[in-house]
């Protein structure tokens, strides 16, 4: 009976994200990022013309009914189904990964040092190492994606929308989701596993409304703007720590001196060690795309979003036969 209410659940989801926490289109991650807006959009210098209302500000119909933002919509509903029955058994769990780290520290190791869960400071502590493993493997997967030629073909996916909307964050192709999984899985595993054979107990990250604590309040800070039209930046010394959602659209930007920028997800502080920080002093004019990176049309369809990177690759590695004489 469960299973057969997972599987219900699995295929009602697209239409349900409103009321589920876990997903990035709950509504209070919503509200919030339209009270944001609101706020940009009550600035000056915010990007519209004299007199534009905040319905028109905020849908403008050049960006939601753009031919790249349609076909993000029918995208999301098909990739949601493929990616559930299709690569998400493959994935390597975090629990799974807990318990091995757990077992292989208590063989090399010996008995747990038994600390315990020290109370409240523990848990925050957990939290913030558990946040910090998690944001950093999407970010070493991401940098693959920008750095490998291979592993970019599918990230241009991605990369291809001409427009942002909060869709636009599931334009993803599923072999990168693959990626994601597989390094987050593996990296917060390792933080679950090693915390719990050092307190000698299994310890739970702070929570709310069972979403991890630090996920929660980045979902609730402008999460959904990131991909949008609307200019969010934070101050300078912030957009070192945390990224802006005005960061995350320079990193889609085809400026060249925007390109591989902004490669972080939570935490700015990877891309400041790593030399691809880039904090906007002021608003900048960003196009987005990949410019002469990709032949026209070529990503303007739903199959073509799956095929495309493996048809770049194909004709990339094909054998030459020599010419018939």
């Amino acid at each position: 009976m469960d299973g057969a209410l997972n599987v219900l659940l699995q295929l009602v989801g697209p239409f349900v994200y409103p009321l589920l926490p876990q997903t990035r289109f709950y509504w209070l991650y919503v509200l919030t990022a339209l009270l944001m807006a609101y706020i940009v959009y009550l600035r000056a210098g915010s990007g519209h013309a004299p007199g534009v209302r905040f319905f028109d500000f905020l849908l403008p119909r050049s960006v939601y009914l753009h031919r790249s933002a349609l076909v993000d919509y029918r995208y999301f509903i098909v990739n949601h189904f493929s990616f559930v029955f299709l690569l998400a058994p493959l994935l390597l769990s975090a629990p799974f990964v807990a318990g091995m780290t757990n077992a292989m520290l208590g063989e090399l190791m010996g008995l747990s040092p038994q600390w315990g869960s020290g109370g409240f400071g523990a848990i925050v502590v957990y939290t913030v190492v558990v946040a910090l493993a998690y944001d950093f493997g999407i970010f070493a997967g991401h940098t693959l994606l920008h750095r490998v030629p291979t592993l970019w073909e599918f990230h241009k996916v991605h990369h291809s929308a001409e427009v942002l909307t909060p869709v636009t964050v599931y334009r993803v192709h599923p072999l990168e989701d693959l990626l994601y999984g597989l390094l987050t899985g593996t990296l917060t595993g390792f933080a679950h596993g090693a915390f719990s054979y050092l307190a000698g107990e299994t310890i739970s990250t702070a929570t709310v409304l069972n979403v991890d604590a630090a996920l929660f309040a980045f979902y609730v800070v402008g999460y959904n703007l990131r991909h949008s039209h609307i200019w969010l930046a934070y101050p300078a010394w912030l957009s070192h720590v945390l990224v802006s959602p005005a960061q995350h659209q320079i990193h889609h930007s085809t400026d060249p001196r925007h390109l591989d920028k902004n490669i972080g997800f939570m935490f700015a502080v990877w891309d400041w060690m790593a030399g691809s920080l880039y904090v906007p002093k002021a608003r900048e004019a960003l196009n987005f795309g990949l410019g002469d990176d990709a032949a026209a049309g070529d990503y303007d369809g739903v199959l073509a979003l799956y095929l495309v990177p493996i048809r770049n690759l194909y004709q990339r590695w094909r054998p030459k036969w020599p010419a018939r004489t």
